[in-house]
């Protein structure tokens, strides 16, 4: 692909500070672990397209939708893709069903995050995320 894709993905935490994450399942990333989110549809802003998304994968809505941060996501490989992923935080409502998307949903404590190994880069979103929570307590 000659062309950077956007692609939106939500940093969502429950009331005791744990973050979502999803077990993918399919030929992309499968077994591996990422935040929810997805690619943004042409004529879709990007709000939109993290809300639908959560929406799809989780079924959980987003409170309080908040612009976070970019990253670069450089393509590995010859037939690797670029993308640029939008990073959003948010207050989840609603309960918690899968799609089959994902495999797996678990509620990740910052201490129990670096033991899952995740796909696209969303580790040191995550990471960067924690850091600036950190700083501006």
């Amino acid at each position: 692909m000659s062309f950077p894709i956007p692609v939106v993905r939500a940093i969502l935490e429950d009331s005791e500070g744990r973050i979502l994450l999803l077990r993918r399942r399919g030929r992309v990333a499968d077994g591996l672990w990422c935040l929810p989110g997805g690619k943004v549809n042409y004529n879709q802003t990007v709000e939109r397209a993290v809300l639908e998304e959560v929406k799809e994968e989780t079924r959980l809505g987003i409170d309080n939708l908040t612009f976070l941060f970019y990253q670069d996501g450089l393509p590995e490989g010859e037939r690797g893709m670029h993308c640029i992923h939008l990073y959003f935080s948010g207050n989840p409502t609603g309960t918690l069903s899968l799609n089959g998307e994902s495999s797996e949903a678990h509620w990740v404590s910052p201490d129990e995050f670096r033991n899952y190994p995740i796909a696209f880069g969303n580790d040191e979103a995550v990471i960067q995320y924690l850091s600036e929570k950190r700083n501006h307590r």
